[in-house]
């Protein structure tokens, strides 16, 4: 007899393919992943979440570094990744609302060309080909 007790999980395995945007910025570029809802959008609904959305911070994350998330009406549409700043948990309200003033102000300037979706597995399969 085992003392080990085999259990069946009975929910799906986590499918972790989320969407990723780059976005090219005036002065280096950030990732935008859109929340689950809103996975299935195209590089113009990006445009304008980005252009018309709300930024707010999210807490620091394991890489001590503060992230954005974008929200309309109350809903929150997806995060913005890898914007350099120096805010922390520790950041005043004034700092905090300077850097979102900035990324705002940036992320304002973007046009659709800025905005790129990775290579799939087979575009980056005939680039390799292509060598």
């Amino acid at each position: 007899m085992s003392i080990v007790e085999t259990t069946t999980n009975s929910r799906k395995a986590k499918n972790n393919s989320t969407t990723k945007f780059s976005i090219a910025l005036k002065h280096g570029s950030v990732e935008f992943r859109p929340t689950a809802t809103f996975s299935h959008i195209n590089t113009e609904q990006v445009l304008k979440i980005i252009t018309k959305g709300d930024v707010d911070v999210t807490n620091e994350n394991n890489n001590n570094k503060v992230n954005f998330k974008l929200t309309a009406k109350n809903k929150l549409l997806g995060f913005l990744n890898y914007y350099e700043n120096d805010l922390d948990n520790d950041s005043d309200t004034v700092e905090v609302q300077g850097v979102i003033d900035e990324l705002t102000a940036e992320l304002t300037s973007v046009t659709i060309d800025n905005i790129t979706l990775p290579m799939t597995a087979g575009q980056a399969d005939d680039l390799l080909d292509e060598l």
